[in-house]
């Protein structure tokens, strides 16, 4: 059984030193293993992006820290950098979390997965023993099929905030890949919103493209086209709080129906839409949805009011419901008056 009270190698530095963390994209690990253990610490701890080639700001910041810890990768134009660093006194630490230096582990991977272990850390991995002064993994197999690299094991130590209750505001844009001007639109109401909020999480429907434009952003998914069962279900009533509706001006747009307005109605959420057809004259602004200029600070102004105002935001769910149904009603009665 794994002892939860092993030391942490971290304790093995005076507090207040300077750390410096070079990997790409590598949170979860810093989340797991090294981010309440360098706060305990009191570490003066930076992060820093190493799928970008190092600059003078940078290498003027390793070679003044006290330890830098590279994740997983150590790309080609760095090791310079880092022997530099080294050669000055900086301590420098391989992060392992994964068994990335054996060639024959690496071959049986997916090939585009398998290319990019190759160039960021395979081609390299034969120096890892004389460029760093200690080697640390985040499990016992790799500490023991390592072990000549005089491995230390690091304990699960997870940050106290993947264990918190978040509050959560989900948002959503219900568009497909012919809505290019929309997604262009909301790319930069959604990198405003997500800089200023902490707890509003969104999702897109969209393809690659999609994906790519909006992968950056934080607590931001991207759901691929499903089949028509499927959507209904995955975007089920009391999953959506606020529904993003911009349509921008075109032909094509003006022809549209207001369905946006049933999928708000059906997820019990607000709706949000541009003050235009065919919103326009349909939606009763402040009743079932609200219509907003093409203006991002207005969204943003009327996204931020409902987040303040949850009762405001369930009056606008509730009433859209309500004349939802009332579509239905009305429909039923015709029917019965013309048989």
């Amino acid at each position: 059984m794994m002892d939860e009270r092993r030391p942490h190698p971290l304790e093995s530095f005076s507090r207040g030193k300077k750390f410096v963390a070079l990997h790409q994209g590598a949170g979860s690990t810093i989340d797991h293993f090294l981010r309440l253990p360098l706060e305990k610490v009191n570490a003066d701890f930076l992060e820093m992006d190493s799928q970008l080639k190092p600059n003078s700001a940078q290498k003027e910041i390793l070679e003044a820290c006290h330890v830098i810890i590279v994740v997983r990768y150590l790309p080609k134009e760095w090791i310079p950098v880092l022997s530099k660093a080294r050669n000055l006194g900086v301590t420098l630490i391989y992060l392992m979390d994964d068994d990335l230096l054996d060639p024959m582990v690496i071959k049986k991977l997916p090939s585009i997965y398998k290319e990019r272990v190759q160039k960021k850390i395979m081609n390299q991995r034969r120096i890892v023993p004389s460029l760093f002064d200690r080697v640390w993994v985040t499990s016992e197999y790799l500490q023991q099929k390592y072990k000549l690299l005089e491995i230390e094991l690091l304990p699960l130590c997870p940050h106290s905030r993947l264990l918190m209750e978040y509050p959560r505001l989900q948002l959503a844009y219900f568009g497909t890949s012919v809505h290019q001007e929309e997604f262009d639109w909301l790319r930069i109401l959604l990198e405003s919103l997500q800089k200023r909020q902490e707890n509003t999480y969104i999702d897109l429907f969209g393809d690659i493209n999609i994906n790519r434009q909006f992968r950056d952003l934080p607590r931001l998914r991207i759901i691929h086209p499903m089949k028509w069962a499927n959507y209904l279900t995955e975007t089920g009533s009391g999953r959506i709080d606020i529904l993003l509706s911009p349509l921008m001006e075109s032909p094509v747009n003006a022809a549209r129906a207001a369905v946006k307005f049933i999928d708000a109605a059906r997820t019990g959420a607000a709706g949000l839409y541009s003050d235009r057809l065919p919103y326009k004259n349909f939606i009763r602004h402040g009743i079932d949805g609200l219509l907003l200029s093409d203006n991002h600070r207005d969204w943003i102004n009327a996204i931020e009011n409902l987040i303040q105002n949850p009762i405001k935001r369930q009056e606008l769910a509730s009433q859209a419901r309500q004349r939802a149904f009332n579509f239905i009603t009305h429909q039923k009665i015709v029917e019965a008056e013309h048989p």
